[in-house]
């Protein structure tokens, strides 16, 4: 069996789509594979289904939706599905859900990092973000999911995201100009994230358009007066000086990385 989580939820067994229809026992579906393979209890899968107002009947019910999701499921619906007071266990192999599979290129990704191995970084990665299909659990219609896990994985997707890209700089041989056209949308979506307005920077430079990497930092510096009251932070500001003083080891192969601290 199959599940993806990173996009509309989606089931699948040998190739064939689960149909898991009613809402409420999408939701629990969704909150088992969060916690896969651990206990979830009854009070969270109440709460992912219902939010603070759950039903007086609410064991029973679960029980009723837990019975029906192993139907949907399939052959293999009840030993995947189990009964662990204070709550159940969804069983997930290696491979079997996506949003395991990214946290776990997420980290091999990291370490090459750390390692300065940088093409591995930028190919793990960049695995790690193809991964996704659009927003997590976009229609499952369980608010308490949605606020408590939904920011927390599209956050560590764009922590990863920039990863890859600073990786891609590092790694590249001729320049950054590949990374140019993919940060530009980046920083238009995501004003806020200066760590991507630092690697646009510094692929411009390194793709020697400095004008254009200085310009960038004009820009983030409007923006974060207006938006903040306050210059842009240090690191950015640094590396500024650095392109201003056209410092030789921006064009480097292997940034110097004071400007990822």
């Amino acid at each position: 069996m199959r599940l993806s989580l990173l996009g509309p939820l989606k089931a699948e067994s040998d190739g064939t789509q689960l149909l898991v229809t009613a809402a409420k026992q999408r939701a629990v579906l969704a909150a088992l594979a969060i916690g896969a393979n651990n206990v979830v209890n009854v009070d969270k899968l109440a709460e992912a289904i219902w939010g603070s107002e759950p039903p007086p009947t609410r064991d029973d019910t679960i029980r009723t939706y837990i019975h029906r999701l192993r139907k949907c499921l399939g052959p293999e619906g009840r030993r995947r599905i189990v009964i662990q007071p204070p709550g159940y266990i969804l069983r997930i192999e290696a491979g079997e859900l996506d949003l395991l599979r990214f946290e776990s290129l997420v980290r091999e990704g990291r370490a090459s990092v750390d390692a300065s191995d940088w093409p591995s970084a930028a190919r793990l990665l960049r695995q790690a973000d193809e991964l996704w299909r659009g927003t997590p659990l976009a229609d499952i219609p369980a608010r308490h999911l949605h606020e408590r896990y939904i920011r927390y994985l599209e956050q560590t997707r764009l922590t990863a995201l920039e990863l890859r890209i600073e990786a891609d700089i590092r790694a590249s041989r001729h320049g950054a100009a590949g990374t140019v056209p993919e940060l530009e949308v980046l920083t238009t979506r995501y004003p806020e994230r200066e760590r991507l307005r630092l690697l646009r920077m510094l692929a411009l430079f390194r793709a020697g358009r400095q004008a254009e990497a200085l310009a960038v930092f004009q820009e983030t510096r409007c923006y974060s007066i207006a938006e903040h009251g306050v210059d842009p932070g240090p690191e950015l500001t640094h590396v500024h000086k650095q392109i201003l003083a056209q410092e030789p080891g921006l064009l480097s192969e292997r940034l110097d990385r004071v400007f990822f601290a």
